[in-house]
């Protein structure tokens, strides 16, 4: 990355704490100055987010993508945005969400030049096969079973790199988003009228989000 791009980003790896506490205070001022009453009136006294996002863990990208100020949206990030029943943490999150926070929407977000699915559809997944990266090996196995299922379908559809990122993306959020919508916690919350689910891409190159077929639950 070259500096004129670096120097767009408020912090970078020589970054150190008093920098990093300098950038928050410019950030509460900022913030402040935007929406004087945020945090003094509304975020000090508790948390009523009407949305839960669910997205990958990648940096470019958050529940911020929907124009959203703090205390608006419920958050949890994870690799490959993967959605597992067999997670507690998953689970946990979506219990909070929708039945204690009382949001009425969730919102499954995955993303274009995404590292998990290129990782797997490069074939480099094997290279981390190793005691440093045993774990995300593991866990990158949903993703390469993703793509080996679809296999054939990516690669008669276009040459192009990005291109095929960009449709097992698609594929890989129609496949999260089943999952999350056969979630007890969310089924009953649908039968009951009571939430939308919505399943969304995320475009890095433009900062626009659109909705992946199929991926709508009301």
């Amino acid at each position: 990355m070259s500096p004129a791009v670096t120097d767009i980003f408020t912090l970078s790896h020589n970054s150190k704490l008093p920098d990093l506490l300098e950038a928050n205070e410019k950030w509460s001022e900022g913030m402040t100055e935007q929406h004087p009453c945020l945090f003094r009136d509304f975020n000090a006294h508790g948390q009523a987010p009407h949305t839960l996002f669910i997205g990958c863990s990648d940096s470019r990208y958050n529940e911020e993508c929907l124009g959203v100020i703090p205390g608006e949206v419920f958050t949890w990030k994870t690799i490959a945005n993967l959605v597992r029943s067999d997670d507690p943490t998953c689970r946990a999150t979506l219990e909070f969400a929708i039945n204690v926070l009382k949001v009425n929407k969730v919102v499954l977000c995955g993303h274009t030049d995404c590292g998990g699915i290129k990782t797997c559809l490069t074939h480099q997944r094997e290279a981390l096969d190793n005691p440093e990266c045993g774990h995300l090996y593991s866990y990158l196995q949903d993703v390469d079973d993703l793509f080996h299922e679809h296999k054939q379908e990516v690669f008669a559809a276009t040459d192009d790199l990005q291109l095929q990122s960009r449709m097992l993306s698609v594929l890989n959020v129609q496949r999260q988003f089943k999952r999350l919508v056969a979630i007890d916690t969310v089924q009953k919350a649908v039968a009951r009228g009571e939430i939308e689910v919505y399943g969304l891409l995320y475009d890095v190159a433009t900062g626009l989000v659109e909705q992946v077929p199929g991926a709508v639950e009301k």
